[in-house]
């Protein structure tokens, strides 16, 4: 006679064999797409509040080396990637000390006249072509003054690039580098400013006065 089966005695088994199958036909996780907001939120997740020596090597992957630069930004300002560098160094410290305490992370597309950019990052935009997928983010309610650029699978930032355009400027004229420090928020000091920012990076002395003695008017108040 055949042998009966111990039902009792296979339970066990049987449940095991259905978990691993459940288990198996689970989706995964999916990554966001790379480039995206969703990207750079999930990045910076393992950076926000991780210890200093995390935070100083994630920071210093994020400057874009030359090849990189040329590829980003437009062409007028390709000349500039040694300024970059410079003035990404000396705002390292504080970026690091920046991402010491966790917090909500918010990230957005980078556009010209978003109210809420800081006036660097509305200065920044000019460095790059139209429509670029550039990001910022709000680390617990508040800026994180970079620029984030999309390098592949991983990440670069434009750091420290306004004052480096700014010291371009007061090479050339220094008053008309103050007055460029207000530009950014949509209106006539920023149209001039993006063309005080051209003619010095041009080297064109004579349009640089022009636009100089405007930016004094337009500018000169903190207008907007």
């Amino acid at each position: 006679m055949p042998r009966s089966l111990d039902v009792a005695a296979m339970a066990p088994a049987v449940g095991l064999l259905v978990a691993a199958l459940v288990a198996g036909c689970s989706p995964r996780p999916v990554a966001p797409p790379a480039g995206s907001a969703e990207s750079l939120i999930a990045y910076l997740n393992g950076v926000v509040g991780a210890d200093e020596a995390t935070r100083q090597r994630e920071v210093a992957s994020w400057l874009l080396d030359d090849a990189a630069w040329t590829a980003t930004v437009i062409p007028s300002y390709r000349p500039l990637h040694a300024d970059y560098e410079r003035a990404f160094a000396a705002e390292t410290a504080a970026l690091v000390r920046r991402l010491a305490q966790p917090g909500e992370l918010v990230a957005r597309r980078h556009y010209a006249g978003d109210p809420r950019l800081t006036l660097a990052q509305a200065r920044d935009r000019w460095a790059l072509p139209t429509l670029y997928p550039s990001l910022v983010l709000d680390l617990a309610g508040a800026p994180i003054d970079a620029v984030f650029v999309p390098d592949g699978e991983h990440w670069r930032a434009l750091v420290g690039l306004d004052a480096a355009v700014r010291a371009r400027v007061a090479a050339f004229d220094a008053a008309c580098a103050a007055q460029l420090a207000h530009a950014g928020p949509t209106g006539r000091c920023t149209d001039v400013g993006a063309a005080v920012v051209t003619a010095a990076l041009r080297t064109d002395r004579a349009q640089l006065a022009h636009v100089c003695r405007l930016a004094e008017s337009l500018c000169g108040k903190g207008l907007p």
